[in-house]
């Protein structure tokens, strides 16, 4: 009797262990249980903003001069052009997810004026594999961040129900950027951030008022710029320079609204091409990992085959014959591997015609400035050149207010 007693109030206590377990997995002491959900790790919102704005020019696309190198590592041009818009908007969008910058805005290079630069390379892109270069500068030059980014897509992103059939494969990269991007801003003082401020304002007028600006500004001994003054607030050339600003941004907002186009445009042709270049990059890499394998096990069977045939005896047949064996088989090896390789140029050239039929152009347009209408074509600089040049006949064309300088 004693006995089950004693097994019963052990089972008791094991149901009661059990209870409070169940309690304590669902109960409110767990906090991702209940409440607001942490922030997803896939895009870290930074909790404040900076007043900082951001510029992340087109990639370079890394297009070899060399014809030969162009074909060698399988680019064409059009398609690598269409990915220094894509990437470039693509970490813009992954920047403007982090809720931490004052701004950003796609540029088609490095003229246009902000506090901090955001600029990118292409190293490789080929459907599998990226690499991207990125450096983070300060309108000061004070280099922020230099890292190279690797990422293989896997193949069950292919068929990721959140990325859809024109997803962008490379899309985990740009987040791991711009966190890395907001980490390295975070770390700047608030002096720096005041003078960066300062800086691009100064940097701005000195476009249209060089001796204005310049009695503000003096260069280290490394050629970097920093601030020496500021202006008040309540300078009339200061408000000059502001309604400048105002319509300078005013050009850079079309030129969004034109990259955004083009990005939507591209957006079929261009998830057609990754997901199709995965698969023959996957391939042709497959490919030539099976001949690499091939190849040197084929090398040590003729070394093994040839060793084994020179050291029989003339009558010991088994030897020699066994050797003259392992001999053929890997010569047959060898040859498997050759074919191998003429696979993985095969995948290769394939790779290659898939990306004929992606262009960049950028579609001409016309600007009101002021009562003037402003015709821009040509590139995104050259459109830039000459809308920078219309403020600048627009600014002198004013009367100039009566400040001493």
């Amino acid at each position: 009797m004693i006995g089950v007693m004693r097994e019963i109030k052990l089972l008791g206590l094991l149901l009661a262990i059990s209870i409070l377990a169940g309690c304590a997995s669902t109960g409110g002491s767990s906090p991702s249980s209940v409440g607001m959900k942490r922030v997803s790790p896939e895009v870290k919102v930074a909790m404040q903003r900076s007043p900082l704005s951001v510029v992340v020019p087109v990639f370079d696309p890394n297009i070899p001069t060399d014809q030969d190198k162009i074909v060698e590592q399988s680019i064409w041009p059009e398609v690598r052009r269409t990915e220094a818009t894509r990437m470039a908007l693509s970490l813009g969008d992954a920047l403007n997810k982090s809720q931490f910058f004052n701004g950003v805005r796609i540029t088609p290079d490095t003229e246009s004026n902000s506090e901090i630069y955001v600029m990118g390379k292409i190293v490789e892109s080929n459907g599998e594999d990226v690499e991207i270069s990125i450096n983070v500068v300060t309108l000061a030059g004070k280099k922020l961040l230099k890292k190279n980014y690797d990422f293989r897509v896997q193949e069950y992103s292919l068929e990721d129900p959140r990325l859809g059939s024109t997803g962008d494969l490379y899309e985990p990269v740009y987040t791991e950027i711009a966190n890395d991007v907001v980490k390295a801003v975070r770390k700047l003082k608030q002096k720096q951030i005041d003078e960066l401020e300062q800086l691009e304002f100064l940097s701005f007028a000195e476009f249209f008022e060089p001796r204005f600006a310049q009695q503000y500004l003096a260069e280290d001994r490394k050629g970097n710029r920093k601030v020496v003054g500021f202006p008040a607030s309540t300078d009339p050339m200061v408000r000059r320079i502001e309604s400048m600003k105002v319509m300078d941004q005013m050009f850079f907002d079309n030129l969004q609204t034109d990259y955004r186009g083009f990005y939507d445009d591209s957006v079929n042709p261009y998830a057609a091409w990754q997901r199709a270049a995965f698969v023959e990059s996957k391939a042709a890499r497959e490919a030539r990992a099976a001949a690499n394998t091939k190849a040197i096990l084929g090398a040590v069977a003729l070394i093994a085959g040839a060793a084994a045939m020179n050291n029989s005896g003339y009558n010991d047949y088994g030897s020699l014959y066994g050797g003259a064996a392992v001999a053929v088989s890997g010569a047959a090896a060898i040859a498997a591997a050759m074919g191998d390789s003429k696979q993985a140029e095969a995948h290769k050239e394939s790779l290659s015609e898939l990306g004929k039929s992606l262009n960049l152009e950028m579609a001409p347009k016309v600007i009101a400035l002021e009562e003037t209408q402003v015709e821009l074509k040509g590139t995104a600089s050259e459109q830039y050149e000459t809308w920078m040049s219309a403020m600048k006949t627009l600014y002198d064309s004013e009367e100039v207010p009566d400040v001493n300088l």
